[in-house]
């Protein structure tokens, strides 16, 4: 299977106006101004958008878009997964035209997670940051997303995303109680990472700018702007990212990063990573489950 990248996340919501707040001062992102009452689109880059926030009674986790290389790679993929027994379900005229892609397919992992294939995403070249940031997308997708998968569900999923959708396996580590391991499908460390958990549930997901100024900035208005930080400062000895987490109005995290090495796929070696950080993000290993709303 030919996934590309993390083209895209969508989020559910209990108070829109208090993400577009966060959207628009804290992270540094445009809100589009053309939508509809019952959700944000979020862009980062020249793609339409990269991340949805819907109104919804819970907030959390709400679906992550694979994307495919052209409508070939798309149709093959589907065939793959039906295939493999996995139920996919074509997206409706409403859904496609609501993505801003040329065809949609629903399914979901072993663990619930929604995930959407895609090809054809819209582009429009309009991308301006209300401060001055620049993320790193492109061909790396948007950033990455990392699940808590529940101990009974975790080695079908991670199964799931290895031997069905193509995912490589980067490194492996252990963050307080819970077993990690990172996924890439492109030169990004990890795209998606797994971790085995008492519950499932999506940690955080991430964005990474282009200078390293631009996460103390970040940093600084998050502060200013009353969001919970749920680590200090700090940077990871597997991807060598410098960052933050802070807690989403949807409850969920999101790391704000700079710095991430890229796997190379024919020096790339698969290693486990232990000792911890190399400094900082203290209060991650106590995060794992805090605030985060379940499947």
């Amino acid at each position: 299977m030919k996934i590309r990248s993390i083209g895209y996340v969508g989020l559910n919501a209990t108070d829109l106006s208090a993400w577009r707040g966060y959207a628009h001062e804290v992270l540094g992102v445009q809100v589009r101004e053309d939508e509809t009452k019952d959700h944000l689109l979020l862009k980062v880059d020249d793609y339409r958008w990269r991340i949805a926030v819907h109104q919804a009674d819970v907030g959390g986790f709400a679906y992550a878009g694979l994307e495919l290389p052209n409508a070939r790679a798309f149709d093959e993929a589907v065939e793959e997964l039906q295939q493999c027994g996995v139920e996919v379900v074509l997206g409706e005229d409403e859904e496609v035209k609501a993505r801003a892609v040329a065809k949609l397919a629903v399914l979901s992992d072993p663990a619930g997670n929604r995930l959407e294939l895609y090809y054809r995403p819209s582009l429009d070249y309009n991308f301006v940051s209300p401060h001055g940031a620049r993320f790193v997308t492109g061909d790396m997708g948007f950033g990455h997303a990392v699940f808590l998968i529940s101990a009974e569900q975790y080695d079908a999923t991670l199964d799931f995303y290895v031997r069905t959708l193509g995912f490589r396996v980067s490194e492996y580590t252990t963050l307080g109680p819970v077993e990690v391991c990172f996924l890439h499908c492109n030169r990004r460390h990890h795209s998606i990472a797994l971790g085995r958990a008492p519950f499932t549930a999506c940690h955080h997901i991430m964005l990474q700018v282009e200078e390293i100024d631009m996460v103390g900035c970040a940093l600084d208005r998050a502060q200013d702007a009353g969001v919970r930080l749920s680590t200090t400062l700090g940077r990871h000895r597997n991807d060598n990212m410098l960052s933050f987490y802070m807690t989403t109005p949807s409850g969920i995290d999101l790391e704000y990063g700079w710095g991430a090495s890229d796997v190379d796929d024919d020096t790339w070696t698969v290693s486990e990573w232990v000792g911890g950080d190399v400094w900082g993000h203290r209060g991650l290993e106590n995060a794992a489950g805090a605030n985060i709303p379940t499947i």
